[in-house]
């Protein structure tokens, strides 16, 4: 059997598997990825990137321009409740009132687009970058040893086998997880706690939802909801109840189409029907997102109800700061310790996010809320600081003395703390505004003062020392922060710096100028590699 040799194995072809895939490939370490399926998935599925995603995907070659035409003409969704579409007394929710949100990044607070269409975006930005992505192909079996893991892949078409030698995997399965079966980890949470089927069907609804606008329609008490995205095709989620003793063939087309027809409350309109699938409502949470060289990410390590529409952001967010560190180790830059920073920091913050979720399909289920506002703790949405305001603990963050050990922060009063995701602030740089987050990415990158020359020369010294790849910018030379507000959110003097990952994370920083920069430099870093 023939054996090829690869840097990395993505076990999975979604969200996660993909955004892993482009991630390495762009950092210099082209993966193999394998999914089962033959084809992408054409179904809308999540929808929805938060700003922490958007953040994280526009770092990665040819996605911003990419999600920009997306969302070109899309609209915030519009969320209201009423018994069917066409109820005259159908209400709508209070509109977001958050603060600006220019005041924590510098793209939009939620960019409404399908999964699919994220997933072709990243599919092709990987395969440009470099990776092998191999559909209709799974992974039947694997072992693993010090050195590598082998895993024997077989082509559906063919039935063909043949063996993969890689220095890592990542599991990026889904819920149902082949790979973490194999491996025997198990999980915690509630298990599988509601079911629905999502009926997808093609309709002219504009008499109700204006064209090209978004809509999300809850009907408390029928067990359904809308996501209406303006065009001809939409879907309905429709209670399914196993334990009543309901099958997936009690889900015949003429039960679907009568659903639909009830849900619309127009019999009027025509309606297409074009399938149905189940969907499973989870609380999962692998009691170990590791073992050995094989790493759980995305819905193989979590599974969240979809009432705040988290889980594929969750998706995401793993799959990028497992990726930098991997292609920092594989690269010679990073110690392989810094491999087991990834589930410190993310299991707690993934699980802050679950039992939200978890919380939110229970206030769904009770009582429509007033508004979906973000910043109102019984929206329908998760808040802002679950996903901008989240506070990493480990070795990979040099946190301070004084650091009062918390999980969360207020991403509207950002206090620049190692840990926490670095803050927006908008710098120009000649005729253009840029954000502070524009500067990372690549690699990691120092931040200095305006009084702070010393910083700058002592970053570019120890990158060439450590062999790492670390820009510096002193605020005021290129960029100039003309509201003067990098100080006080960085929190540091003007003889300051601050350290930022390349997942825009704070590692470490100097609040005033040091004795010997060069050394506080090299002795921070080299702890953050594990070097």
């Amino acid at each position: 059997m023939s054996v090829q040799r690869v840097p990395v194995l993505v076990v999975g072809g979604a969200y996660t598997g993909l955004t892993t895939a482009l991630s390495l490939a762009a950092r210099g370490v082209p993966p193999l990825l394998v999914e089962r399926r033959p084809a992408p998935s054409t179904l809308p599925k999540a929808w929805g990137l938060n700003t922490r995603s958007q953040e994280l995907l526009n770092t990665l070659p040819g996605v911003a321009r990419r999600i920009r035409a997306a969302i070109a003409d899309a609209q915030w969704p519009r969320m209201s409740h009423g018994l069917s579409l066409a109820d005259p007394e159908r209400r709508y929710l209070d509109p977001p009132t958050e603060p600006d949100p220019q005041e924590l990044s510098s793209v939009p607070p939620l960019a409404w687009v399908s999964q699919a269409q994220v997933e072709a975006i990243l599919r092709a930005g990987a395969e440009e970058a470099g990776a092998d992505v191999r559909s209709g192909t799974e992974m039947v079996a694997l072992t693993q040893d010090e050195e590598k893991v082998t895993a024997t892949l077989r082509e559906a078409a063919t039935g063909r086998e043949y063996l993969v030698e890689a220095d890592y995997l990542v599991a990026a399965d889904g819920n149902t997880s082949p790979t973490r079966d194999m491996l025997g980890i198990a999980v915690e949470g509630s298990g599988v706690i509601g079911h629905m089927y999502i009926l997808t069907f093609r309709a002219d609804l504009t008499r109700y939802v204006k064209p090209g606008a978004v809509e999300v329609i809850g009907m408390p008490g029928s067990g359904s909801s809308f996501i209406l995205d303006g065009s001809e095709r939409h879907t309905l989620w429709v209670d399914y109840f196993p334990e009543r003793g309901e099958t997936p063939e009690d889900f015949t087309e003429a039960r679907c189409v009568e659903r639909i027809r009830s849900a619309i409350g127009d019999p009027a309109i025509d309606v297409t029907f074009v399938n149905a699938r189940f969907f499973p409502i989870n609380h999962k949470l692998a009691e170990r997102f590791r073992e050995g060289r094989v790493f759980l990410a995305g819905d193989a390590a979590h599974a969240c109800p979809p009432n705040g529409g988290q889980g594929g952001n969750l998706a995401i967010q793993d799959a990028y700061d497992l990726s930098w560190r991997l292609a920092l180790v594989l690269t010679g830059q990073a110690g392989p310790g810094l491999l087991d920073t990834y589930e410190t920091e993310r299991r707690p913050v993934v699980d802050i996010t679950l039992r939200r979720e978890v919380e939110l399909a229970k206030i769904s289920e009770g009582r429509v809320p007033a508004s979906y506002n973000p910043a109102d703790p019984d929206a329908p949405v998760p808040m802002p600081k679950e996903y901008l305001g989240f506070r990493y603990r480990s070795h990979a963050v040099r946190i301070e003395a004084d650091d009062d050990g918390s999980r969360q922060e207020d991403p509207w009063n950002p206090t620049g703390r190692p840990g926490g995701r670095a803050p927006h602030v908008a710098l120009t740089d000649g005729p253009r505004e840029v954000s502070t987050h524009d500067l990372f990415g690549r690699g990691f990158v120092l931040l200095a003062g305006h009084d702070a020359p010393r910083w700058v020369a002592a970053a570019e010294k120890v990158a060439r020392d450590l062999g790492v790849v670390l820009d510096a910018h002193r605020i005021g030379d290129r960029f100039i922060d003309s509201g003067s507000l990098w100080c006080d959110r960085y929190g540091v003097e003007p003889t300051g710096a601050t350290l930022v990952r390349p997942d825009a994370v704070v590692a470490w920083r100097s609040k005033t100028a040091a004795g010997d920069p060069e050394g506080d430099l090299t002795e921070a870093l080299t702890a953050i590699l594990t070097r």
